[in-house]
């Protein structure tokens, strides 16, 4: 029997076969849910409903959130680094803080359509990236689109105390100091 447990309460969250039962079977909807501080790392939340819910500082590495509506989810300092998010409904959640998933086309993309406002262009380089799955960082920089740099600039805040980092945001910030 999994039991999923706050980590800094040690407060019994849910409990179940697998990491996704216990979830499941424990919450008809995790909309609102507060699970700061809740170890979900590797949970198969596939297509979950977590919109709204409060994750702050959840540790979700390596979690397969594909297709998760995390609309408006507070995922401020949550551990993303590893996560699956392909598919995964971002609009409006709070992503500040965190250990992102460098490797996440849904994140990377929805961070920069933020930034881009309403520049079509900047638009542009964010709807590539979402829609370029099987694209590298090395292929993008190979387009040498004037706005990779713009796109880099954003990205490298992000980048701030994280050993996971692409190469590229390395370098960027190194460059830059």
């Amino acid at each position: 029997m999994i039991e999923i447990k706050n980590r800094f309460t040690g407060e019994l969250i849910c409990t179940g076969e697998t990491p996704q039962d216990a979830v499941e079977s424990n919450f008809a909807s995790l909309g609102g849910a507060y699970l700061a501080g809740a170890n979900l790392r590797g949970a198969y939340l596939r297509g979950a409903y977590l919109r709204d819910a409060y994750l702050a500082g959840a540790d979700l590495r390596c979690a397969n959130l594909a297709g998760a509506d995390l609309r408006g989810a507070d995922l401020r300092y949550a551990k993303l680094t590893g996560a699956d998010l392909r598919g995964a409904n971002l609009r409006g959640a709070h992503l500040g803080g965190g250990k992102i998933a460098w490797q996440s086309h849904d994140l990377i993309a929805e961070i920069l359509r933020r930034a881009a406002g309403d520049d079509v262009a900047k638009l542009k380089v964010a709807g590539l990236i979402l829609v370029s799955r099987d694209w590298c960082w090395s292929d993008f920089l190979k387009l040498r689109d004037p706005l990779a740099g713009w796109a880099l600039d954003v990205l490298r805040p992000w980048a701030e105390g994280d050993e996971n980092v692409p190469s590229v945001l390395k370098d960027k910030k190194e460059a830059a100091t």
